[in-house]
């Protein structure tokens, strides 16, 4: 594809914009690409939002709160053991691709072949787990064993890095969106059929296989070939002494991430995990913000950083106020409408999740604000600082749990996730290096010192 067909790929988004916007854009091809990008990344997930919202609720419906727990149950505990299957290589690899393009092939093939060994790891680990811990029921083996299964072929994500690097993000929405179009029709067929709980099960893992074949058929519709990639130890070795922190701190994001549903498994039951994530189902929808938005920024936070300390801080304190901006108007949205959005989307027999959701929803600014500074974090090279405050929040959270789902049921599991969340990603306080982004993450809370200073601004041209 030439750079010219490219470039009018990208300016799809941009030409949605007032006039008044495309004007201060013209010649900044930069800025062109990023807001290109981030176009097709929220478009990804309004379609998520839209299609995989309908089919979710359609499915937690036709299950009811009992069977969707005991599928929730195990795609937690999954989850969970299924953090050390990206090795925490994506922000490693597209910032070595940025650095370094000559280096494509030895990173993609390296990096596909250590997800696909750990991916392996996982399988086995979900299909030995319920044994280790000492679950009798025969249902949550199986659906344990057909969603592990789903983690080797999550390792094709490997290849989102180059996109991600190159600001080309539209192929891999593409390629996944199709996957989630053709599975989402087979999970209502499967719906409208009478299927068991373990069908949808099966189809988690085959949308993740679909997802990487339609990626692979994307990367050859740019012209390369996976054939070149090469795998390299000295390439690995650097790898993976990058990103274990990053590993370590996402095994620890997803055990306080998923460890509230299997607790309440645990603790109160099946039905307890299907409210509780029908309504956590719904405040993460909102995740896709932060993601898209720092996706297509991080490049330019990476050029900012050599630019000068000025224009960095400004890039990071802007990317903060924005995030606190969504995150808290979001949030205010949702708090007022939960019990009537519960009950719309659920039915009656999930509303009384409704007063969860009204906590969980808040734990949102601090989700958002995390992902923020965790670009500074990888900017830095404190990958380390990420493990540490990610331990914190996971440690809080578990103990959190244990004192307040007795008391306090599921919504006991939401101020446990609000608390923790929040501590975890304000911990960065701790810290010289990172300090300073806690002061602009304070900054940031203060929503009316935007306004003020647009106003002020305004007055003074």
């Amino acid at each position: 594809m030439s750079n010219q067909a490219q470039h009018e790929g990208e300016s799809y988004w941009v030409a949605w914009l007032p006039a008044s916007f495309k004007s201060r854009l013209e010649g900044r091809l930069r800025l062109q690409s990023i807001i290109a990008n981030t176009g097709w990344l929220v478009f990804d997930r309004i379609l998520r939002l839209g299609v995989g919202l309908v089919v979710a609720v359609w499915v937690a419906r036709y299950l009811g709160p009992e069977q969707f727990g005991f599928l929730s149950y195990a795609l937690s505990f999954a989850a969970i053991i299924g953090a050390i299957a990206p090795l925490g290589l994506d922000s490693i690899v597209v910032r070595e691709l940025v650095k370094d393009p000559t280096r494509k092939d030895v990173l993609l093939g390296t990096s596909l072949l250590l997800r696909i060994l750990s991916g392996a790891i996982v399988f086995v680990l979900c299909i030995a787990a319920p044994y280790v811990v000492g679950a009798e029921d025969s249902l949550t083996k199986i659906l344990l064993a057909v969603i592990g299964l789903g983690y080797v072929f999550q390792a094709f994500d490997a290849i989102d890095c180059w996109f991600q690097a190159h600001l080309q993000s539209r192929y891999s929405v593409i390629a996944k969106d199709v996957a989630l179009l053709v599975v989402s029709g087979l999970k209502i067929a499967a719906i409208l059929s009478g299927s068991t709980v373990k069908v949808f099960a099966i189809l988690a893992t085959v949308e993740v296989a679909f997802s990487g074949v339609a990626l692979l058929v994307a990367y050859r519709v740019r012209g390369f070939r996976a054939q070149l990639w090469s795998f390299r130890v000295d390439a690995a070795a650097q790898l993976l002494r990058d990103s274990w922190p990053l590993t370590l701190s996402a095994i620890s994001i997803l055990i306080y991430m998923r460890i509230d549903q299997v607790m309440l498994g645990e603790m109160i039951g099946a039905q307890a995990v299907g409210l509780y994530a029908a309504a956590v189902k719904l405040a993460e929808l909102w995740s896709f913000v932060p993601g898209a938005i720092t996706i297509s920024v991080f490049p330019s936070i990476i050029a900012a950083k050599n630019t000068g300390v000025e224009m960095y801080g400004k890039r990071m304190q802007q990317l903060y106020d924005l995030m606190a901006l969504l995150s808290i108007g979001i949030a205010v949205v949702i708090t007022i409408l939960s019990r009537e959005v519960m009950g719309f989307l659920y039915g009656s027999a999930f509303i009384e999740a409704s007063s969860t959701l009204m906590v969980y929803i808040w734990s949102g600014v601090a989700t958002f604000l995390g992902i923020a500074s965790s670009q500074f974090l990888t900017a830095e090279n404190l990958t380390r600082i990420s493990l540490y405050r990610t331990l914190i929040g996971m440690i809080l959270n578990v103990l959190l749990n244990l004192l307040l789902i007795p008391s306090m049921g599921i919504v006991g599991a939401a101020v446990a996730t609000l608390i923790s969340y929040t501590a975890a990603t304000f911990s960065v306080a701790f810290f010289s290096a990172s300090r300073s982004q806690a002061a602009m993450m304070l900054k940031s809370l203060v929503v009316f010192r935007i306004l003020f200073e647009r106003r002020s601004k305004e007055n003074a041209e």
